[in-house]
C-alpha cells in the first residue's frame, strides 16, 4: 500500500530532447554619442543556421541611451524579431516579435588589465500567434499576440593582448556569458530560456570601428517543442561582430585657431 502510494506521488518527469545546431551570426552594434548625455543606439543581428546556409532570425534594435557619467548608462528601446524554422524540429511558421525594453549597464570596472562590464536589461516581449489556414494547413495567418515579459543578465570581459588598455592597433580577448529569464507565467515551469557563453577576439581598427570574431554556444529551452517533449537547442555559433561609435558632438575650437 505504501509502495501504491509512493507510485503514485512520484511526478511525473517531462522527457527531454536535445537538438544540435551549427550557425553563423554577423552583428553589428553602435553607440553615437550626440551630447554629453544622450547617445543614440543601433544593433542588427544577421543569424543564419547550417553556417549560413538557412536563416534561423533576422533582429533590428533601436535604441536611446542616457549616460549618467562614464560608468553608468540608462538605455530605452525597442526590438523587432522575425524568427524562422531550422533544426531538426522547426517552428511551425515563421514569425515575428516586438519587444520593449528597458537596461542599465555598470562600465569599467577594472582589475588590473582587466576591464569588467555588467548589463541587465527587462524585456515586454510581444509574440506573434499564427494560426493555420483551414484551407491549406501549410499556411498560416497572424490570430494574435501572447506577452512574456523576460529578464536577462550579462557580464563582458575584455582583456587587452599585450597591451595596458584597448586602443586603435590592440587586439583583445573577449569572455562573456548571458543568461535569460522568463518569468510571471505559472503554467512555465522552465524559467530559464537561454544562456550565452562566448570568447571573442577583438581588433580595434580605429577609434570608431571594432571587429570582433569567435565562438558562441548557446543553449535554449523551449518546452514541449518536441512532439510534447521539452526541446533543449545546443547551438554552436561563429560569431562576427561589426562594432562603430560615432561622436557627433561639436568639438569645441581654440579661440586662436582659425576657423
Amino acid at each position: 500500500m505504501l509502495m501504491g502510494c509512493s507510485i503514485v506521488s512520484t511526478p511525473l518527469i517531462a522527457q527531454r530532447i536535445t537538438d544540435p545546431n551549427t550557425n553563423l551570426w554577423v552583428s553589428h552594434w553602435g553607440d553615437h554619442r550626440f551630447s554629453d548625455r544622450w547617445s543614440f543606439h543601433t544593433e542588427a543581428h544577421w543569424r543564419r543556421a547550417d553556417i549560413g546556409g538557412n536563416w534561423q532570425q533576422l533582429l533590428l534594435r533601436p535604441a536611446i541611451n542616457y549616460h549618467l557619467n562614464d560608468q553608468v548608462l540608462f538605455t530605452l528601446g525597442y526590438s523587432y524579431y522575425q524568427n524562422y524554422g531550422y533544426g531538426e524540429y522547426p517552428i511551425a511558421f515563421n514569425k515575428w516579435e516586438h519587444h520593449l525594453y528597458q537596461q542599465v549597464q555598470l562600465n569599467g570596472q577594472t582589475i588590473g588589465r582587466v576591464k569588467v562590464t555588467h548589463r541587465f536589461r527587462m524585456e515586454e516581449r510581444f509574440i506573434a500567434v499564427i494560426k493555420a489556414s483551414n484551407e491549406d494547413p501549410q499556411q498560416g495567418s497572424l490570430d494574435t499576440y501572447t506577452y512574456q515579459s523576460r529578464f536577462r543578465y550579462r557580464v563582458w570581459v575584455t582583456l587587452p593582448l599585450c597591451h595596458d588598455r584597448v586602443e586603435p592597433g590592440v587586439f583583445s580577448a573577449n569572455l562573456y556569458d548571458e543568461v535569460f529569464l522568463n518569468f510571471g507565467d505559472s503554467q512555465r515551469l522552465d524559467h530559464i530560456n537561454q544562456n550565452r557563453i562566448s570568447l571573442l577576439i577583438g581588433y580595434q581598427v580605429s577609434k570608431p570601428f571594432s571587429i570582433l570574431a569567435g565562438y558562441l554556444y548557446q543553449t535554449i529551452q523551449r518546452p514541449g517543442a518536441a512532439s510534447g517533449s521539452d526541446l533543449i537547442e545546443l547551438n554552436s555559433t561563429v560569431h562576427v561582430a561589426l562594432v562603430y561609435d560615432l561622436d557627433l558632438r561639436k568639438k569645441n575650437v581654440p579661440a586662436d585657431v582659425p576657423k
